[in-house]
């Protein structure tokens, strides 16, 4: 057999060689991301599970804050013409008291 030929069959085993390991590190990695993948979903089907319930509660809160709201408004009506009749009643006093 001659020289070339066993250097050029040694050379492509070392290349098969490297190409192979390089492939099997790639399919470890692949591996281990799904592997993260995989406890990522299951968490996020459990934080699914976990607040399903919310929805209906959420509307109920909804509702009592928009009431909450329009009380809130009235008061403030309130307010400002309390507001109004105090700003009147100091600048009386401070006209009488001139």
């Amino acid at each position: 057999m001659p020289t070339v030929l066993i250097v050029t069959l040694a050379y492509l085993a070392i290349l098969v060689g490297v190409l192979a390991v390089g492939l099997i590190l790639i399919a470890y990695r692949l591996w281990a991301a799904a592997k993260e993948i995989r406890k990522i979903r299951d968490a996020l089907a459990q934080v699914e599970k976990d607040t399903r319930p919310l929805g209906e509660v959420l509307g109920q809160v909804n509702g009592a804050l928009s009431q909450v709201g329009a009380g809130l408004g009235s008061v403030l009506g309130w307010l400002v013409m309390a507001d109004s009749a105090l700003g009147r009643i100091a600048k009386r006093f401070r006209s009488s008291a001139a």
